[in-house]
């Protein structure tokens, strides 16, 4: 059973009758990812019903654009608001304060949506959109390495005390990839007035922080309210440090594919549990990390500044624009290669070997993931 199937397949029960769950969150989480611009007011004074909503989104002249996701987020998912509009669990949710941006100057991708059920301005589920399919996105990702705090963090955070500050009640707080990120940092620093009507915080398969971060008292504050899940092959939800325990979920979906939440094995009211990850991401995760940490700030930042200026050598701004024009942009992306000076050159080389060697190292001694 898959997000689709858990739609139809409980969408006849509303909460009343059957208490919200943990697959339930992953639902709005992944609803988070279309575009609703223009179509789901700001204001918290005013809202749209996920039925009002679907009815606005199918009939809107960019349909088509609008049900694009990108090369990497699920199509599906337009199925999925369609499943969750019709159905009595969902259908009477409604939708307020969205806001999406791009600020390819500061390197922010941010998005957010608040959902409610029943009393207006009461009892509010958080949303924070994952990376979507700009580069500027995974730029950000990447940024989580070097900077103290990125933008879309600082905007996670002033969303979050924006909806306390105008709602009542309880709060559940919740994202999926870098989604996950932003809800588990933003629940951590909230003032504490807020922070005490926090529920729950829902981190699926969302990067980590630096050490610092997750001993910062106030994050370990929120571990036991914190519920994370990743898919047993996890690659981007093993950057950096996590806190508190986890779920490991069955994917049916091959490698880097199982981030994507619509792999994922779903039971009536939870997740299908395995006992522990594949080596594969132990692996990773602990080589990743001890090279993090093994590595100055400015040498992080030259690998990352690096990176992402060959990738975008060709001009593409998306995911999609590299994969639909893939023989310009490689060509371009090896010309920009060859052309590093040989210091960056030698510099990156050195940095990547080091890598390799850690990696080996790893896989020689099987480590066990903490």
């Amino acid at each position: 059973m898959n997000l689709l199937d858990y739609v139809e397949w409980r969408g006849d029960l509303t909460f009343s009758k059957s208490a919200f769950c943990d697959v339930d969150a992953l639902v709005l989480c992944q609803l988070s990812y279309l575009n609703f611009d223009g179509l789901i007011p700001y204001d918290l004074n005013e809202r749209v019903s996920l039925g009002d909503l679907w009815n606005a989104f199918k009939s809107s002249a960019d349909f088509k654009k609008r049900s694009d996701l990108g090369a990497l987020i699920s199509r599906e998912t337009v199925k999925l608001l369609e499943a969750c509009a019709l159905s009595e669990r969902f259908g009477k949710l409604s939708a307020s304060g969205y806001v999406s941006k791009i600020d390819l100057e500061n390197e922010e991708q941010f998005s957010a949506l608040a959902f409610f059920d029943g009393a207006f301005k009461a009892n509010p589920f958080v949303a924070y959109r994952g990376t979507d399919d700009t580069i500027v996105g995974w730029k950000e990702d990447f940024n989580l390495a070097i900077e103290e705090v990125v933008p879309a963090q600082k905007d996670a955070l002033e969303y979050l005390e924006w909806v306390s500050k105008n709602t009542r009640g309880k709060i559940l707080v919740g994202g999926h990839s870098k989604g996950g990120n932003l809800a588990v940092y933003s629940s951590a620093f909230v003032q504490p007035k807020f922070k005490k009507r926090i529920k729950r915080v829902y981190n699926f398969d969302g990067p980590g922080f630096r050490q610092e971060i997750i001993e910062d008292p106030r994050l370990v504050e929120i571990v036991p309210i914190l519920h994370s899940y990743y898919p047993k092959l996890s690659i981007v939800g093993m950057l950096f440090r996590h806190a508190g325990e986890y779920s490991v979920v069955e994917s049916g979906a091959q490698g880097l594919m199982q981030h994507e939440p619509f792999s994922w094995f779903l039971k009536p009211r939870s997740f299908k549990c395995l006992d522990g990850f594949d080596k594969a991401t132990e692996i990773f995760y602990k080589t990743f990390n001890e090279w993090l940490e093994g590595v100055s700030k400015e040498k992080r930042s030259l690998v990352v500044e690096t990176l992402f200026n060959v990738i975008t050598a060709g001009g593409a701004k998306t995911n999609s624009e590299l994969e639909k024009d893939w023989f310009k942009q490689a060509g371009a992306i090896v010309k920009a290669a060859s052309e590093l000076d040989k210091e960056t050159r030698d510099e990156i080389i050195k940095l990547i070997q080091k890598l390799f060697d850690l990696a080996a190292k790893n896989i020689a001694e099987r480590p066990a993931l903490k």
